[in-house]
């Protein structure tokens, strides 16, 4: 009898990226989570400031292409055949299409008069959460579906927030004279005045 053993699909382990890459030698842990990281960070702070900041419609506009980007570079490993990769390119860049179209209908003249100011921006949130979790499965990146979902959790949370924006700005205040005073009382303790 002999004895074969079977192969390992060297695409599967290509699929999952659940595992952190080993970094440079000398970076810390937190550099290496950082570099390897930062498309995800970058889209989570792009999309945050942009609700934030209630940026016109031409951040939106090149915002979700700016996503669709991220994406397409951030999954392109995962497709190896060249038809696979151009279905990719496809179905990436006709769904960023059509939530930058979508933008465009929430900023027309006849729905800027039913929405708020404040209610846009939240819009404007909650569709490109849609988009980014949509393009993760398509991709099958994980990370990029969490990002949408983490964007997606945002907007209740933003919405709180701009409801309550004296009580954040007399937390905020009072942390701060927490803080002031323990270094304060830390700076006296040990010579300072």
């Amino acid at each position: 009898m002999s004895s074969i053993a079977p192969e390992k699909d060297s695409r599967d382990e290509r699929k999952l990226d659940f595992a952190p890459t080993a970094g440079p030698p000398g970076r810390s842990v937190f550099q290496n989570w950082l570099v390897q990281d930062s498309p995800y960070i970058t889209m989570l702070l792009l999309a945050l400031a942009g609700v934030i900041f209630r940026l016109p419609v031409a951040y939106w506009v090149v915002l979700a292409p700016l996503f669709g980007v991220i994406c397409v570079v951030v999954g392109w490993r995962r497709f190896e055949t060249r038809e696979a990769r151009l279905e990719l390119l496809y179905t990436q860049a006709l769904s960023w299409l059509a939530l930058i179209l979508a933008i465009y209908a929430l900023y027309s003249y006849g729905v800027q008069g039913v929405l708020n100011t404040i209610a846009i921006p939240l819009v404007m949130l909650t569709m490109l959460a849609l988009g980014t979790f949509m393009a993760g499965v398509q991709v099958r990146v994980w990370r990029i579906s969490a990002v949408g979902a983490v964007l997606f959790l945002a907007v209740p949370g933003i919405g709180w927030l701009k409801q309550s924006a004296p009580l954040l700005a007399i937390a905020t205040l009072a942390i701060i004279a927490i803080g002031g005073l323990t270094w304060w009382v830390d700076y006296r303790r040990h010579g300072g005045i």
